[in-house]
C-alpha cells in the first residue's frame, strides 16, 4: 500500500504516519527527518540542505525529487510518504514514478498548529517530543539515544509563519490533483481519536 499524508506543520503527520505504517506493515518515509539527519551528520547533501531549512524555505525541486525517488525505490512493498510532494510539479513527478492509493489529509487550524510547534523539541537524530503532548521520560533528554532536546531552527516564530504560508499557498492546491484519493480527517483531537478516524475512513 502506498499512501501520502498531508497537513500543516504540527498537524500530527509524523505521529499518525508511524501508527499507520505499523498497522499496514509499510515504511514511513518522513522527508523532513531524512533531510535533518543529513544536516546533523553534515554530509555533502546535508550542507546543501541546511541553508534552505533554517530559513523555512523549500529545498530546490530537482534536488528534492532525486532524493525522494531514490528513497521510494528502496521500499517496493509500500510506503507512507510524509513531507512530499509540496507543490503540483512535485505531484506530477511522483505520478510518473510511483503508484499512489490513498491521500490522508489531517485538518488542523493554524492557531492550533502554532501552539503545538512552540512546545516541540527534538534531538539531533530527529526524534520528536512535545513539552505537553509527548514528554520524554527524562526532562530534556531523548528516550531513544539520550541526546539533549532542543527547538529546531525551523520551529522558531518567523520560520513557522513562513512554513504555514507555504503550505496554504503551494501545498493545499495539490489536494485538487488527488481529489478521488483523498481521506479527510479531523486532526484537532487526541492522537488515538485521529488514528481511529483515519483507519475507519481508509
Amino acid at each position: 500500500m502506498n499512501i501520502l499524508i498531508f497537513g500543516p506543520q504540527a498537524s500530527g503527520k509524523g505521529t499518525q504516519a508511524e501508527m499507520i505504517a505499523k498497522k499496514y506493515a509499510i515504511k514511513h518515509l518522513s522527508i523532513g527527518d531524512v533531510f535533518r539527519h543529513e544536516v546533523a551528520e553534515q554530509t555533502k547533501m546535508g550542507k546543501q540542505l541546511e541553508e534552505y531549512m533554517n530559513r523555512g524555505e523549500l529545498v530546490p525541486q530537482e534536488l528534492n525529487n532525486k532524493i525522494v525517488l531514490d528513497l521510494l525505490q528502496k521500499h517496493p512493498d509500500g510506503v507512507i510518504l510524509d513531507g512530499y510532494p509540496r507543490n503540483i510539479d512535485q505531484a506530477k513527478f511522483l505520478d510518473e514514478h510511483w503508484h499512489l492509493e490513498k491521500v490522508i489529509v489531517l485538518e488542523v487550524p493554524d492557531n492550533v498548529c502554532i501552539e503545538r510547534i512552540s512546545g516541540r523539541r527534538v534531538c539531533d537524530n530527529g526524534h520528536d517530543y512535545h513539552v505537553l503532548y509527548k514528554k520524554p521520560k527524562k526532562e530534556g533528554l531523548c528516550d531513544i539515544d539520550n541526546l539533549p532536546l532542543h527547538m529546531r531552527d525551523d520551529d522558531k516564530p518567523e520560520a513557522i509563519k513562513k512554513r504555514l504560508s507555504i503550505y496554504h499557498e503551494q501545498t493545499e492546491p495539490i489536494l485538487e490533483h488527488y481529489n478521488d484519493k483523498i481521506v479527510r480527517v479531523n486532526g484537532n483531537q487526541d492522537i488515538a481519536a485521529v488514528f481511529e478516524e483515519t483507519v475507519k475512513k481508509m
